[in-house]
């Protein structure tokens, strides 16, 4: 009996305890962040580290000029680590901002942005920040998972408390 009692209490505490996961980072970007260029591209192409649920339209890019108008064109594609998003043309320059929102193959969902800069001549990119907002997915599973193992827990130190006590009363 207390064999199987020791299996479960470490079966138990293997679900309390959080795993530690590693997720999604963008890798790499074309056009790249911060970076001037003199002609923009056909398609955004972002690379990250772990490969990308294909959600359709649940993973995006939107490139924004700087008017504020998404000049993206047609659906985002994903394939295996890798999403792209063909481009509209423009007569704009200065600073662009691309921003995305993917679902990696464990449900991490990462959002971020970067900024790039258009230029006739050499222009200096002003105040460049690459943001990277996480949510996970997952967090809301972990977190019940956690609150049934603790409940879990603490129901089995009240029977064994109970069983216990049963004993000891059923001895004298």
């Amino acid at each position: 009996m207390k064999k199987i009692l020791i299996l479960f209490l470490t079966l138990l505490i293997s679900f309390v305890i959080p795993p530690a996961f590693a997720h999604s980072d963008l890798i790499s970007s074309d056009p790249s962040a911060a970076v001037n260029i003199e002609q923009l591209p056909e398609q955004i192409e972002l690379e990250f580290s772990e490969e990308l649920l294909n959600l359709g339209s649940g993973n995006s890019v939107s490139i924004m000029s700087p008017s504020g108008e998404d000049i993206g064109m047609g659906e985002t594609s994903t394939e295996g680590s890798k999403i792209t998003r063909l481009l509209n043309t423009t007569s704009e320059t200065g600073q662009f901002q691309v921003k995305y929102r993917v679902a990696s193959a464990d449900g991490h969902v990462l959002n971020g942005s970067y900024t790039f800069n258009l230029i006739e001549g050499i222009v200096p990119i002003s105040e460049n920040v690459e943001t990277v907002d996480s949510e996970s997915g997952s967090n809301l599973l972990v977190t019940l998972v956690k609150i049934i193992a603790g409940i879990a827990v603490v129901l089995l130190i009240g029977l064994l408390l109970r069983s216990r006590k049963r004993r000891i009363t059923s001895t004298d």
